[in-house]
């Protein structure tokens, strides 16, 4: 088996194979003045995993130019899955962006492997998805350190409790609170954070409004110092120099998207599973 570096992804494919003593197959990208992208991949091998984040139009097209340019058996190793919001019709007449995008790279790869795609209703639309769990990496990147996990909302609680459980430290979610008809208090529903260290854990990163203001509310709670971790670091719209901007002092990512934050790599638990 060869390991292909789609552009998202060349530190993850390099690390992917280090890990799995394989080569890195030679490849050339490149776009045309017309915006047309174009794919060729230098490879003598029948198998291969293609290692590619789909955090644009161009990443997803580019996978997929990949996939073709190669004969034998393919596994999609997609890291971050883009389109993945778009899991179900919220609106009449919407297209399903996930299930379309499943049913492309399905009809090239024999098996995808992906980590902690957006919902369950997301990965529904797969027919041979391996859907991994990078939470624990978190926790185990924290294990050292004296700190609270918290969870932005309810929704994500789940995922802390994974990354906590393996951080061994304390954990707890924002919960609003109706004062009066008026008013809505936004904190921790168990927890005191006075003069603690606060980690903000959740899946994914986007425009960091969530964040921005669950961190407003823990400060107003008298946090001593706070820190965001995450999965997917998408942070898009300048999000990362709002979420430092607002006395946040780090944000912990891995390296489904690779960003300078990218500080824990995904890279062992999918070579475990290729």
């Amino acid at each position: 088996m060869d390991i292909v570096a789609c552009p998202s992804s060349p530190m993850l494919a390099k690390r992917i194979a280090e890990i799995k003593n394989l080569k890195l197959a030679g490849v050339e990208y490149k776009k045309f003045p017309d915006g047309e992208l174009y794919a060729r991949i230098e490879s003598k091998e029948n198998e291969h995993a293609v290692v590619g984040s789909i955090n644009s139009n161009d990443d997803l097209v580019t996978f997929i130019l990949a996939l073709e340019a190669l004969n034998g058996k393919k596994i999609a190793v997609i890291p971050y899955a883009g389109y993945a919001r778009q899991d179900k019709v919220f609106l009449q007449g919407e297209a399903v962006s996930i299930r379309a995008v499943a049913k492309i790279i399905e009809s090239y790869a024999e098996k995808v492997i992906t980590v902690n795609i957006h919902s369950s209703d997301a990965a529904s639309h797969f027919r041979s998805l391996v859907n991994l769990d990078a939470m624990p990496l978190i926790g185990k990147y924290y294990r050292s350190r004296d700190v609270i996990m918290l969870s932005p909302d309810k929704g994500s609680l789940e995922r802390v409790k994974v990354a906590a459980s393996v951080a061994n430290c304390d954990w707890d979610y924002l919960e609003k609170r109706r004062i009066d008809a008026s008013r809505v208090e936004i904190a921790p529903k168990n927890i005191d954070v006075e003069g603690k260290n606060v980690v903000i854990v959740d899946d994914i990163i986007s425009t960091g409004g969530t964040v921005l203001e669950a961190a407003k509310q823990i400060f107003g709670l008298g946090a001593k110092k706070i820190e965001v971790a995450c999965v997917h670091a998408v942070l898009a719209s300048f999000a990362a120099v709002k979420i430092l901007s607002s006395g946040i002092s780090d944000i912990i990512a891995t390296d489904t998207v690779e960003k300078v934050f990218s500080r824990i790599s995904v890279a062992e638990i999918i070579s475990a599973n290729l």
